[in-house]
């Protein structure tokens, strides 16, 4: 019973979100119609969107995920034992490893959205226009993996109903704004990244709420935001800033490798001179 309990929860609320993406994108390719587009142009839009934005976006997470699951079983035991304070800092430095994994990552996809899709994907063409969505879309990164980890901080502590609450807001809040910005001709396709961060921005502060209220968990601005904000700008800065002088003597997929390797160096660097990062932090991460 308690396995059931449980499980439906949790099962709900992860395939809230494949639901909300099977609507939208019968929203999408009615509202590219509705402006213009015939059907074909619409698929092949849509198609493009889907397969190298999207695919690209799904990526980092990939990186979160682990952390999620590894706090679930060590939050369990302090709390079985009742170290109130150990769960505590687990949950803290849970949520910083993430944000210090995922801004980034988004930041980092967003500046070099372009050099990175004409990596990976072989038609340029579709990356050239794919490419601004994608500098959208990436900035939502950062909420997805706090949905993430907030979820599992509230399944831990039996919480795993309000998940549910703050996935249907946030879907709502995607397909209305979908329906709107997708059909206003001047906006047309960024109605979609647009609406996709809005949504999880929508669920973050909703399950960010909840964990607030019914965990007690208030994270430090300061060290969870910030300082990873602002290691992650100066990251895409340099990402960006040598990505452009590679460029100039290096074939550009070269330059696109080279840049990201820089990039993530000096923010590894950073933000150990910021103090964003602690012993336990560390320690938290896999292996």
């Amino acid at each position: 019973k308690q396995l059931f309990m449980i499980a439906v929860p949790v099962t709900l609320s992860a395939s809230i979100m494949s639901f909300t993406s099977i609507i939208d994108g019968i929203i999408m390719s009615r509202q590219l119609q509705s402006i213009g587009y015939n059907a074909d142009i619409a698929r092949a839009m849509m198609g493009d969107y889907s397969a190298q934005a999207v695919t690209m976006w799904n990526m980092p997470p990939a990186l979160i995920y682990p952390i999620t699951y590894s706090i679930i079983p060590l939050i369990s035991a302090a709390m079985k034992l009742g170290q109130s304070e150990r769960v505590k800092n687990i949950m803290n430095s849970a949520v910083k490893v993430v944000a210090l994994i995922a801004l980034p990552c988004a930041i980092g996809m967003s500046v070099l959205a372009e050099p990175i899709l004409k990596l990976v994907f072989t038609d340029q063409a579709a990356a050239e226009s794919i490419a601004p969505l994608l500098s959208v879309l990436s900035l939502s990164i950062f909420f997805i993996a706090m949905v993430a980890i907030t979820n599992a901080i509230l399944q831990v502590h039996h919480l795993e109903r309000k998940p549910i609450i703050s996935m249907i807001a946030g879907s709502v809040v995607k397909i209305i704004f979908s329906y709107i910005l997708i059909g206003t001709p001047s906006i047309e396709l960024f109605g979609a990244p647009i609406s996709t961060f809005i949504c999880y921005l929508i669920i973050m502060l909703v399950n960010f709420y909840f964990v607030a209220r019914y965990v007690g968990l208030i994270p430090n601005v300061m060290e969870i935001l910030v300082k990873p904000l602002v290691a992650a700008i100066i990251c895409g800065a340099s990402a960006l800033g040598s990505y452009k002088l590679l460029e100039l003597v290096i074939h550009p997929k070269l330059a696109t490798v080279g840049a990201i390797g820089f990039a993530a160096l000096v923010y590894g660097v950073f933000i150990f001179i910021i103090g964003a990062v602690t012993r336990d932090d560390i320690m938290l991460l896999p292996k």
